[in-house]
């Protein structure tokens, strides 16, 4: 921040609610009088000129109302102004006017009165032309001068203007010369002219300051140039209606040099240091300033540790005169900058700021900072009423300022400095605890708070219309799957006691459900539109394994008191009936499924018409037992009740099928009967659950393969394909060098085409295998909190290290994930000895998926639920910490008062003393659910153990 604010000498407000950009001002003389005249254009195409005056010092505004000398509605947006010598025949100076699609100049006509209020000022159309491609910029000067142009030079100028696709429009007053496409420019950059080398200077869209000759550009082009008959050109009344286009290049166009800048580019300007000398370039980046030579070699660079907006070039070669009257760069600055040896060969610009600064630099130096008041979007260096070296600025909102350096300090309030007094802590803390006493007495009592006003209460209303239908479009995506679906719309009112707007409705449910639309738009609610409303489809997209039925709907809006975002979420548990249908099976089919799931109740059984009333087909025979299968599913499912043990049975030839209905049957029950409660004494199915990750493990493996040769193949066969091409593109023919059977053979043989078929089938497999471990890991957590009776806190623990959330994009799988949380639970929490060393836990992560030791994992799962079903907690707390030394004595005083659960742990003394390290060489049979099924291991194995 700046000590000192620029002093302003003139300000006023352009227009009101119009924008202004880069371009849009312009200080200059149209005689050969020394005062300027500023010009300013908007956005909305309104043209001002100006003639500021110094303003009253009694007066209320910075400026007079005679300051404004013309204003004048062009019609069209204005792109950018400039002031020069655009017509033959003329020496005063005209006005070119950039458009969107037009360049127009106009002459400025001044008629004096007999009184200063009588003075007219006009502008007239002296010729325009239309461009049929939207412009960006232009830049003026003495083109295929050679070199020799001058600046001052009274001779006319020439025009160029660039259009948003690199194009280079070159007029010579009422003929357009010459028209040509940039190479590399995708997003046109800013543009200037090189006067000394006769050359155009623009940024690329790689960033790349490139400079091109305008004789190469000539050569290049294939256009007419002496033809006025490539352009529409409008002189005075006169039309001709011809077309433009861009030919045909006769030469390839290269630049004359380049330069990386290796950023975006805000502007480009030229100066020359001294006399009869090279020019120099300064291009001012996003971060940085470039400053090179009209050769490309870099001079110098500075780093900003601000936002630019803006800069300008001065010459101070005009200004080397005393003259009392200046008030920048002159009296003040001059004698700074003069200090330096190398005044006479520097360069002199002007930045502004996005934080309200202008730094006033030589060379790579900041010589001057002054604050102002607004961020500008352009500076001009101009002279008003006699006064050289004013600093002009255009803020994008229209605040038009001339100012000068000086040294007024900035206008900032400092806070006061408290004396030096000690301050007793203990006053301090009684004024604190009053403060919070009022302030709770206020927030309590509705009396004080006069503002306080309640939130917006919104409340979602959903209305099941319980009418499903089958059409043609609810059909799975899957070609190969012939099943219709039903479809469930529902109707969602959204209410508010208070107006609110920006409604946004978005719906969210689990695959392999769909909601149609997921997003809903209200707008404004409250008022006249009392109640925003909105129909959402939902049916089953893929025939996968559904493993939840709840939709969230989440509403966010904004307060027309504060306009604060706020949100709410409603959950609504979608009918069974979406996913699953009634099925009549065989008594001797259902009674040969392979998993089978027994859940104890100390409650009577509940009729299964009551239960699933949306399987419920009327059937006296459904009261005890119901049988049902997934839509695209061939297996099915069976539900059982026993009124005599009051048992509920599921069976399943698949363990992921069984988790929606075990689920919905215990949340059911528990919402008619608080207190019932389950029991589930029966080996866990560790055995159908390790399949599942055996078949999910392997379809990853076999992808992560596919992909790879795919890769593999597809690079060399582009390989191949560049030679090919190559050898194509070649003048002189050769020969193939059996490229073109080596193509054939890679396209035959390994059959990109078929590998890419295979790795979809692949991929849809394993997304299918994902959707089964997810439910049957919901089911096995589900059942080992029944089990062991695991709290709640204890039960999201478990849920967070057998994560049912799996995402098969990522590198690291689920297998990979649930290892080492695992592990880690087994190292710490569940650890049997307190001397634990996790320095030796494997690392899995970031290895390839072949790597991974599935059976280490699928032992490790086994453990950990062992060591649950003994009574150990994954809550660390002090009561934990403080048990016995013996690491299996909290296992064997809590067993007593365990639920039922299975006794196959009884068969054999564990050694305790082994490591959790050795666990991989611990005996197979601890890995089995009960005795019997140890008998029919050592039976089938006659292996040895391993401890």
């Amino acid at each position: 921040m700046s000590l000192f604010k620029a002093r302003e000498w003139w300000s006023c407000q352009v227009g009101s609610g119009e924008q202004f950009d880069y371009g849009c001002l312009k200080a200059g003389s149209f005689n050969d009088e020394s005062n300027n005249k500023i010009i300013v254009g908007s956005h909305s195409g309104i043209l001002r000129i100006y003639n500021p005056s110094n303003s009253d010092p009694e007066s209320i505004t910075n400026n007079h109302a005679t300051d404004l000398l013309l204003e004048k509605n062009l019609g069209m947006p204005i792109v950018q102004i400039e002031i020069g010598n655009f017509i033959s025949t003329s020496s005063t100076n005209q006005i070119a006017v950039l458009f969107s699609h037009k360049l127009s100049v106009y002459d400025y006509n001044e008629h004096s009165g007999m009184a200063e209020h009588g003075r007219q000022i006009d502008l007239e159309l002296n010729y325009e032309h239309n461009i049929n491609r939207p412009t960006f910029n232009m830049c003026k000067g003495h083109f295929g001068s050679g070199g020799k142009g001058n600046k001052d030079s009274t001779n006319p100028e020439y025009i160029c203007v660039q259009t948003l696709d690199g194009v280079l429009f070159v007029f010579e007053y009422e003929r357009q010369s010459m028209v040509k496409s940039l190479p590399n420019t995708y997003l046109p950059g800013p543009l200037c002219y090189l006067s000394r080398s006769d050359a155009f200077l623009t940024v690329s869209s790689n960033y790349h300051l490139e400079c091109y000759k305008y004789q190469a550009l000539a050569i290049s082009s294939g256009v007419d140039h002496g033809s006025s008959n490539n352009s529409e050109v409008r002189r005075k009344g006169v039309e001709d209606e011809s077309s433009l286009s861009v030919s045909q290049s006769s030469k390839r166009i290269l630049p004359e040099w380049t330069f990386n800048l290796g950023e975006c580019a805000l502007g480009i300007q030229t100066t020359q240091r001294t006399r009869n000398t090279s020019q120099t370039i300064l291009v001012l980046g996003e971060r940085n300033l470039f400053c090179v030579n009209d050769n490309g070699q870099l001079i110098f660079m500075s780093k900003f540790e601000y936002n630019p907006s803006s800069f300008i070039v001065y010459n101070s070669e005009n200004n080397n005169n005393n003259n009392n009257n200046e008030y920048f760069g002159i009296k003040l600055m001059k004698t700074m900058i003069q200090q330096s040896d190398s005044f006479a060969s520097s360069v002199r610009y002007i930045i502004g700021t996005h934080s309200h600064t202008l730094f006033i630099a030589q060379d790579a130096h900041i010589r001057w900072a002054a604050h102002i008041d607004s961020v500008p979007v352009q500076i001009d260096v101009c002279t008003m009423q006699g006064i050289r070296g004013m600093i002009c600025t255009l803020s994008e909102t229209g605040f038009l300022q001339c100012c000068y350096l000086g040294t007024d300090p900035v206008s900032t309030s400092i806070p006061t400095i408290m004396p030096s007094t000690m301050i007793n802590v203990q006053d301090a803390e009684e004024q604190l605890s009053k403060l919070n006493k009022q302030i709770k007495q206020a927030m309590n009592d509705p009396a004080l708070v006069v503002k306080r006003r309640a939130n917006a209460q919104v409340i979602i209303q959903i209305e099941d219309s319980h009418q499903y239908s089958m059409t043609d479009e609810t059909r799975f995506q899957r070609s190969d799957v012939e099943s219709n679906v039903p479809t469930l719309n529902l109707n969602v009112r959204v209410k508010s006691n208070e107006a609110i707007q920006n409604v946004l409705l978005t719906v969210h449910v689990n695959s392999p459900l769909c909601a149609q639309p997921n997003e809903i738009r209200m707008g404004h609610i409250g008022g006249t539109a009392a109640v925003g409303t909105g129909t959402i489809e939902f049916w089953m997209r893929e025939d996968l394994t559904p493993w939840s039925l709840e939709a969230t709907f989440t509403i966010s809006y904004n307060t027309m008191s504060d306009n604060v975002c706020h949100t709410i979420q409603k959950a609504y548990k979608l009918p069974l009936k979406l996913v699953a249908r009634s099925f009549q099976q065989a008594t001797s089919t259902a009674t040969g499924s392979q998993c089978k799931i027994t859940l104890g109740a100390n409650k009577p059984v509940v009729d299964m018409n009551t239960l699933f009333p949306e399987l419920s087909s009327g059937d006296s025979n459904q009261q005890q037992g119901l049988t049902t299968r997934f839509y695209g599913s061939n297996e099915s499912i069976s539900i059982l009740a026993s009124s005599k043990s009051q048992k509920y049975r599921f069976q399943s030839d698949s363990l992921a099928s069984i988790w929606l209905f075990c689920n919905l049957l215990i949340e059911r029950l528990h919402s008619s009967s608080p207190t019932i409660e389950f029991e589930f004494g029966e080996p866990l199915p560790l055995n159908e659950y390790f399949l599942l990750i055996d078949r999910h493990y392997e379809l990853r493996v076999e992808c992560e393969q596919i992909n790879s040769t795919l890769d593999l193949c597809s690079k060399q066969f582009r390989a191949i394909q560049k030679r090919l091409l190559n050898k194509f593109k070649d003048k002189t023919p050769t020969l193939l060098d059996n490229l073109d059977v080596l193509l054939e053979n890679t396209n035959q043989q390994v059959s990109i085409l078929a590998l890419a078929n295979r790795y979809e089938q692949r991929r849809y497999e394993l997304n299918r295998a994902s959707h089964d471990l997810s439910c049957a890991t919901k089911l096995i957590c589900h059942l080992l909190k029944i089990s062991v009776n695991l709290s709640n806190e204890n039960t999201q623990l478990l849920n967070a290290i057998l994560s049912p959330v799996i995402s098969d994009d990522n590198e690291q799988g689920w297998e990979e994930t649930v290892d080492a949380a695992v592990n880690y639970a087994l190292r710490t929490v569940l650890a049997r000895s307190k001397n634990t060393d996790l320095g030796t836990t494997s690392n899995t992560i970031g290895n390839s998926t072949a790597n991974m030791d599935i059976s280490r994992l699928k032992k490790r799962i086994q453990t950990l639920c062992e060591r649950l079903e003994k009574g150990g907690s994954l809550v660390s707390s002090s009561s934990i910490t403080d048990r016995s030394n013996s690491p299996d004595s909290s296992y064997k005083s809590s067993k007593k008062s365990k639920p039922i659960i299975s006794n196959h742990y009884n068969h054999r003394e564990v050694d305790e003393k082994q490591d959790d390290d050795d666990d991989d060489h611990d005996s197979p049979f601890r890995l089995l659910p009960s005795n019997n099924s140890y008998k029919n291991y050592n039976n089938n194995n006659n292996d040895d153990d391993d401890d």
